[in-house]
């Protein structure tokens, strides 16, 4: 019993059903009453005590959590997290661990968003999210927070360190820490990454498709002012260098290199912004985006290279009436000049819509520990290969930009394909055959 309890004060809880039935069977005949007693005792303690933490490796991240509302006698901004990479030497000084759940009424958030469509006649029981959700509250990510930003990972001169900058749009019913696991990675790589807070409500009242799509256009308004609120406060050097104070250098921004991403409306999100801020300069990255709110009769004017890393048939077997793969093909289709030879729609096979958020890392994770789940390893290469593209694809834009592209490519944009297979093959070999789709799936 010490030695179970020790190991779930550094571990976690790490219950697996099949050795707590063996321990308990061989105690049936002598001491059953202490044995299932102690059993009972074990739950309740690492339920109430532990604290159980995201995946960890690589290099230390920074955080910082700022709540809505005036900062530094600004005006108002959203409640966001922020992503960066710190030095070493600095966090061996701090606590490692942030709460990764803040909002005190998710589990209503993601009841509301199971109902959000009133045609799916399956309805997963409130219980059920509000017994998930409770462990929920547990999970840490594994930053420091307000740790000193690691200048070895930016462009440096005499007094300034220059880092690129990535804004992540959460999707529907998540929150600014609900896509760690990504910003943890990105900010490894160098990158600062703001994630603010989109506060919406997330269950759709209107009954026809077409007061649906007028009801989502409403919040993607919203939406891009926050966003456009996080692009005031990146450009303004005096405000940004002050979020990263250092004691040798200014931080700054590398303004040649502001990037979005964004996760299903969180996609629509960045698809919008791209179209339309030219304070986007670097790449935009959609995951699996909710289209079906976009007109596509004209030509799409992009000034920035543009991948939408898609899941398999989500919108399809869900959600059909949005015709949402039709949508996202027609958009590249409409992409106009010499931009399209660098914009990349590209399947994962297999993969889940919810599977590019923090979401199946933690139920994954954990129900695999309880002998549930079967698919852990299939769900974490599939999450490499979404991370392992999103890199490939910033480096890639950044070249990009390098060069002044006049004319489009006879070949459009098979030299990108190329480029990302050959890199994706470094990491993957010959499973990135089973793995990337260039099309959607096919209706049966």
């Amino acid at each position: 019993m010490i030695v179970l309890l020790l190991k779930s004060h550094y571990e976690g809880f790490r219950l697996n059903i099949f050795f707590y039935a063996l321990s308990l069977l061989l105690d049936v005949c002598r001491l059953k009453i202490l044995s299932l007693g102690a059993i009972i005792l074990y739950f309740y303690l690492t339920h109430k005590l532990n604290n159980y933490y995201l995946p960890d490796g690589g290099s230390p991240v920074g955080h910082l959590y700022l709540k809505g509302g005036i900062l530094n006698d600004y005006k108002h901004i959203p409640e966001m997290a922020i992503y960066y990479p710190a030095s070493i030497e600095d966090c061996k000084k701090r606590k490692k661990g942030f709460k990764w759940l803040k909002v005190k009424d998710y589990a209503k958030k993601m009841d509301d968003t199971a109902k959000k469509d009133v045609r799916r006649k399956r309805r997963v029981p409130y219980l059920f999210f509000k017994i998930v959700v409770s462990q929920f509250y547990k999970f840490m990510i594994n930053v420091y927070e307000n740790a000193q930003i690691d200048i070895n990972f930016a462009e440096t001169s005499t007094n300034l360190a220059k880092f690129s900058v990535i804004v992540l749009s959460h999707g529907l019913a998540s929150h600014c820490d609900g896509y760690s696991v990504v910003a943890r990675y990105l900010a490894q790589q160098g990158h600062i990454v703001f994630v603010p807070e989109h506060i919406e409500n997330i269950r759709n009242i209107y009954l026809t498709n077409e007061e649906n799509r007028e009801y989502r256009k409403l919040q993607l308004v919203d939406r891009i002012n926050a966003v456009k609120q996080v692009l005031d406060i990146i450009y303004n050097q005096k405000l940004f260098s002050e979020l990263f104070k250092h004691p040798d250098k200014k931080i700054q921004p590398d303004y040649d290199q502001i990037s979005i991403i964004g996760h299903s409306f969180g996609g629509s999100t960045a698809y919008a912004i791209a179209q339309t801020e030219k304070r986007i300069t670097g790449a935009c990255i959609l995951y699996d985006p909710c289209l079906y709110i976009f007109d596509f009769e004209e030509k799409v004017k992009l000034h920035i290279p543009l991948m939408s890393i898609n899941a398999d048939d989500f919108y399809r077997r869900l959600y059909s009436f949005m015709e949402n793969d039709e949508r996202l093909e027609k958009a590249f289709q409409l992409i106009d000049g010499p931009i399209s030879d660098h914009c990349a729609n590209i399947y994962i096979k297999d993969q889940q819509h919810a599977d590019f958020s923090d979401i199946p890392i933690i139920w994954n994770g954990e129900s695999g520990l309880y002998s549930i789940s079967k698919n852990v390893h299939e769900v974490h290469l599939r999450f490499g290969m979404i991370l392992l593209l999103t890199k490939i694809f910033l480096e890639e834009s950044k070249q990009y930009h390098k060069i002044k592209h006049n004319k489009q490519m006879i070949n459009g944009n098979e030299e990108l394909k190329s480029i990302i297979l050959k890199e994706v093959e470094k990491s993957f070999g010959a499973q990135r055959l089973k793995l990337l789709r260039w099309k959607a799936v096919q209706n049966e």
